[in-house]
């Protein structure tokens, strides 16, 4: 059986499954549906309240987030295509960086789409005034996620997918564990702590999350978000804790506005399980 970073052919044929579910359960079910129902009943606000606001999205927004599906749906194609190809070179430190700087400029579109029109410190909550609550609010994600992470564990779901896929580590998460060579170390440190928050919290939360729920509600897209957001990552025994995160950050999203709030817990989080694998290397 074939594997890229662990991940089997068959585990990258059931991923790209749930991908197309996904979208066609907002693009082809919610948006339709919840156009119609807004017809019938056009007094409701349909949950569209909150702390973060869908006032200003336009129907572009909707043509560019169906533009970053069809990049996720190609990611899905080029990483199937070379699992069949059984790729086994590790990443290098340019590779690595290089990748991380081509998400952060992809993320980086959207200010770009946005800022002829909205005020974008408003708009992610850059201007946040109860800032300190982050200093509570991060550790009390981090040790939430990790009850989950661990009774996910416990409930033996790593071992079905192990039995069931043969699913190994991730590359990178063994490269933490094994790697000599530091320069690739920090690269991947820089990437996952730094700009993986960043360019992720800014696509999912900070976009995604309030034009899906411009054109739905709120529930239907914190839900949708939370998956498209776990079902990226292509790693099937993640998958469940990552959707949680996924749609626990929409809720600190929603609770206080501010996109710091979402990019420091995902940073935290991230910070600590390579602590953890560091760990492992003493």
């Amino acid at each position: 059986m074939a594997y890229l970073g662990g991940v089997s052919l068959i585990e990258y044929e059931l991923l790209g499954d749930i991908l197309l579910m996904t979208l066609i359960s907002f693009f082809g079910l919610a948006l339709p549906g919840y156009a119609l129902v807004r017809r019938i009943w056009p007094e409701s606000d349909w949950n569209l309240s909150g702390g973060v606001s869908t006032s200003t999205i336009q129907a572009l927004d909707l043509v560019v987030v169906g533009g970053f599906c069809l990049l996720f749906g190609a990611n899905w194609k080029m990483l199937k295509e070379r699992t069949v190809e059984t790729v086994t070179e590790l990443p290098t430190f340019s590779q690595v960086l290089g990748g991380s700087f081509g998400y952060l400029i992809i993320a980086a579109f959207i200010p770009a789409v946005l800022f002829w029109r909205i005020n974008l410190m408003e708009f992610f909550g850059i201007r946040w005034d109860r800032w300190k609550r982050v200093f509570w609010i991060m550790p009390a994600f981090v040790i939430a996620m990790m009850v989950v992470g661990a009774l996910m564990k416990l409930g033996g779901w790593q071992g079905w997918i192990e039995a069931t896929y043969g699913a190994k580590q991730q590359t990178m998460v063994m490269l933490m564990k094994n790697s000599s060579d530091f320069a690739l170390l920090g690269a991947i440190i820089i990437s996952a702590v730094i700009i993986a928050p960043i360019a992720e919290e800014v696509i999912f939360r900070g976009y995604i999350y309030p034009v899906v729920k411009r054109y739905s509600e709120h529930w239907f897209a914190a839900l949708f978000s939370g998956l498209l957001f776990g079902v990226v990552h292509f790693n099937m025994m993640g998958l469940p804790l990552l959707v949680v995160i996924g749609v626990v950050l929409v809720i600190l999203y929603e609770k206080t506005g501010s996109l710091w709030v979402t990019i420091g817990c995902h940073a935290a989080f991230n910070a600590t399980n390579i602590g953890f694998m560091l760990l492992d290397r003493v």
